[in-house]
C-alpha cells in the first residue's frame, strides 16, 4: 500500500463515523442518482451486482431494493467505517440479499464473468490509479454487460459544496490546502470516456445530470456536508460558537435565496461502458 493509500484510509476512517451519523436510517435521500446508475448498468430483478466504493450505502441499498430476492448486491468499500452506515441500513430494512466486503478497489478481489452490473458512485475520483480501478470491473463484469459510474460535477456547477468550505475554512481562519480537488477529477467533460476507453470498456456514453435543489428558508440543508466534512474539527464546539457558524453559513448562502427558497445548482457527471 502506498503513503497517499495509507492516507486516503486513515482519513477515511476518521471521516467514517460522520457518515454513518448523517446517513438515512433507510431508503436513500438522494435516490434520483441512484436510479441513474440502475438505468445505465441496465440493472434488472434477478441481477448479481457488485457496487464499488459503497461508502454508507449509495447506491448499493437502492439496488438491493431493485434486484429484489433472487438477486444480491455486494457492497465494496476500502474502509469497514464507512460500510457501517451501509450495514446498519440493510439490517433496519431487513434486506437479505446484500453483501458487504473490504479492499481496493484497484485490486477486485472476484472472479471474472462474476457480476451483471458494476456500479460506484462518487468513488472513482479517489482511485490512485482509475484505469485499473475500471479494468478490474471489466474483468469481473459478464461479457457484454455494463458499469455504471458517478462522479461531482465541476465546482461552479455544485453550490453547496463550493459554498460551504470556503465559508467553513474562513470561519476557522484557515486556508483551503487544495486536498479536495480530486473531488473535481472528472468533472470535465469527457473525461470519464477517456479513462473508460482506455480501461477496454466499449459503446461508451457520457452525460451530465444537473438539477436545481430547493430548500426553504430557515433549513439548515448544510448540516449533512458540515458534519461529514467538519465534522472532528466541529464536535467540540460550545452552542454559541456552533450557532456563530451557522450564522456565517446563512449569510454564505443568502446570494442564494429567492423570497423564501434558496436554489442550489447540482451536478453530478455519469458514464457507462460495455465490458
Amino acid at each position: 500500500m502506498t503513503e497517499t493509500q495509507k492516507q486516503n484510509n486513515t482519513d477515511w476512517a476518521t471521516r467514517g463515523a460522520y457518515w454513518v451519523k448523517t446517513a438515512p436510517e433507510g431508503a436513500s435521500t438522494t435516490d434520483d442518482l441512484n436510479q441513474i446508475l440502475i438505468g445505465l448498468a441496465g440493472i434488472e430483478p434477478g441481477d448479481k451486482v457488485l457496487d464499488i466504493a459503497s461508502g454508507a450505502g449509495d447506491p448499493a441499498i437502492s439496488i438491493a431494493l431493485k434486484v429484489g430476492p433472487q438477486g444480491s448486491v455486494t457492497a465494496f468499500d476500502a474502509n469497514p467505517e464507512m460500510l457501517d452506515g451501509a450495514r446498519n441500513r440493510a439490517e433496519k430494512m431487513d434486506l437479505s440479499n446484500i453483501g458487504f466486503e473490504v479492499g481496493r478497489m484497484e485490486a477486485l478481489p472476484f472472479d471474472a464473468d462474476s457480476f451483471d452490473a458494476v456500479t460506484c458512485r462518487f468513488g472513482l475520483m479517489s482511485a490512485e490509479d482509475p484505469v485499473s480501478a475500471l479494468e478490474g470491473a471489466r474483468h469481473v463484469l459478464k461479457a457484454g454487460k455494463k458499469a455504471a459510474y458517478m462522479t461531482h460535477g465541476s465546482r461552479a456547477k455544485n453550490t453547496l459544496f463550493s459554498v460551504l468550505r470556503p465559508a467553513v475554512l474562513a470561519f476557522l481562519g484557515e486556508e483551503d490546502d487544495g486536498g479536495v480537488e480530486r473531488r473535481y477529477r472528472f468533472s470535465e467533460e469527457g473525461s470519464l470516456e477517456t479513462v473508460f476507453k482506455a480501461a477496454g470498456f466499449t459503446n461508451i456514453e457520457e452525460r451530465e445530470a444537473a438539477k436545481t435543489v430547493i430548500k426553504e428558508k430557515g433549513d439548515r440543508f448544510w448540516q449533512t456536508m458540515l458534519v461529514r466534512g467538519f465534522g472532528a474539527r466541529i464536535e467540540g464546539f460550545e452552542e454559541a460558537r456552533m450557532e456563530a457558524l451557522h450564522g456565517s453559513l446563512e449569510k454564505a448562502f443568502e446570494p442564494y435565496l429567492n423570497g423564501d427558497q434558496y436554489e442550489l445548482l447540482s451536478t453530478d457527471m455519469a458514464a457507462r461502458g460495455t465490458a
